[in-house]
């Protein structure tokens, strides 16, 4: 049986629909839980998007520091668990 991760105390939740796409964040992550999308259906589908894998997530708060555009926010890990898109993928 594989061990559960611990889940750190907050994780990044970053607003897709105002993301320019610009990378920032993607070159600062420690983890590589941060890559850049194309999806027809973004509105900022001409750039890209970024997105975030949550169960990766360390928390370490790098990639909302240097966001130009603040649309990385740091949540605490229990209010993320309680967003039902995010429950079943972070379940402990």
């Amino acid at each position: 049986m594989a061990k559960k991760r611990k889940l750190p105390k907050q994780l990044a939740i970053l607003d897709e629909d105002l993301c320019t796409g610009c990378d920032a964040c993607v070159t600062v992550c420690p983890v590589d839980c941060i890559d850049k999308i194309s999806d027809p259906n973004h509105p900022g589908y001409a750039m890209g998007v970024c997105t975030i894998d949550l169960t990766v997530c360390i928390g370490c708060k790098l990639c909302a520091q240097v966001c130009p555009w603040d649309v990385i926010t740091m949540v605490p890990t229990e209010e993320v668990q309680r967003v039902p898109r995010y429950q079943e993928l972070l379940e402990v």
